[in-house]
């Protein structure tokens, strides 16, 4: 059997190739060829060394796509050809959330390729069964936006977002746009995306027909709204700023739903929080619901999904890739590794 290669990462900023054994296969497990992986920004936080959870010798990549090339003895919802896409949560199944059907958040949760087990940066690897999702009518290429799409999905799903609503959003990275995205062929009435990069407003408006797009210095974000400000608020970056400029023009007794991730030591102004009533929710991840629905979501193709990958690298240019994405990020939105061709 061939040998197996795969990216580690090693250190702070140091991504090294190694060459191991083909991996060995439980009952419940199938072997992928990887076909393409996805760098997220929690990826490039660990890379950088500011993840507080995700730490070196452990291979990255939970945005993955591949093709089953062989399954275990007790596999019987996958056949050997299937493409399929990776749900990297694992949950320990006994914790209350487990068990009210919150796995992820669960007390013990693990994520492949971040904490606990090797991801999908290599030319093959064995994923549990039940965290795979068959997507043989979608490319492997689009396929591998469902996990991000799953989370904005996510987002909005636990939020009290209705049909009608007029919506602010900050951040037009990938997150922000696939929320959205999800918020649009929800049924918002309005949506008014606020970004420091004026290329990514400019890609998001031309995916999405109607759509208000603008920047931080605009001093008037309030005047889009029909009454006092928008009835929801997505924060889909997590930064001090954009946290408090949404406390700032979200409409008194309303909610903002946390979906970027925060620092440690944020600098929020809670008291406007208590004092106009708000709600902040926080949003983690996704469950399978989300991911299904995801999957639905892009077989029909209502969205030119490919304008959302701006650069593939092969596989044998990893390390420049994740520079490339630290260095240049006003350009780019999101980054595909071609493992393996197809």
């Amino acid at each position: 059997m061939q040998d197996n290669e795969k990216w580690i990462f090693k250190d702070l900023k140091k991504i090294i190739k190694v060459k191991e054994s083909f991996p060995e296969l439980q009952h419940d497990e199938v072997i992928l060829k990887v076909l393409y992986v996805g760098i997220c920004g929690s990826d490039l936080h660990a890379y950088e060394g500011t993840h507080p959870l995700v730490h070196p010798e452990i291979v990255l990549g939970h945005e993955v796509t591949g093709e089953i090339i062989k399954i275990g003895s007790s596999v019987r919802n996958l056949k050997i050809g299937d493409k399929v896409v990776l749900e990297p949560n694992i949950s320990c199944g006994e914790c209350y959330n487990c068990k009210h059907g919150k796995y992820n958040i669960c007390e013990n949760l693990k994520v492949i390729g971040c904490v606990g087990r090797d991801g999908g940066l290599q030319n093959f690897v064995t994923f549990p069964a039940n965290k795979l999702y068959k997507v043989n009518n979608i490319s492997p290429k689009i396929a591998t936006l469902i996990e991000p799409f799953s989370v904005a999905i996510h987002s909005v799903r636990i939020s009290s977002f209705t049909p009608g609503n007029e919506v602010l959003l900050y951040g037009a990275g990938p997150i922000g746009i696939f929320t959205s995205i999800f918020l649009y062929l929800s049924g918002a009435k309005k949506i008014v995306v606020v970004d420091l990069v004026e290329k990514r407003l400019r890609l998001l408006s031309s995916l999405l027909p109607g759509i208000i797009t603008t920047t931080p210095a605009d001093t008037n974000i309030k005047g889009n709204f029909t009454f006092d400000g928008p009835d929801i608020v997505f924060d889909c970056v997590g930064a001090d700023a954009t946290l408090n400029m949404a406390i700032e023009n979200a409409r008194k007794g309303t909610e903002i739903v946390l979906v970027g991730v925060p620092s440690s030591n944020s600098n929020v102004k809670l008291i406007y929080v208590q004092d106009r009533e708000l709600t902040i929710r926080g949003s983690l991840m996704y469950v399978v619901e989300d991911y299904l629905t995801a999957i639905n979501l892009l077989e029909k193709n209502q969205i030119d999904y490919e304008k959302i990958i701006t650069h593939v690298f092969p596989f044998d240019k990893v390390p420049q890739a994740y520079e490339y994405a630290l260095n240049n990020k006003n350009e780019v939105l999101k980054i595909l590794i071609e493992v393996n061709k197809m």
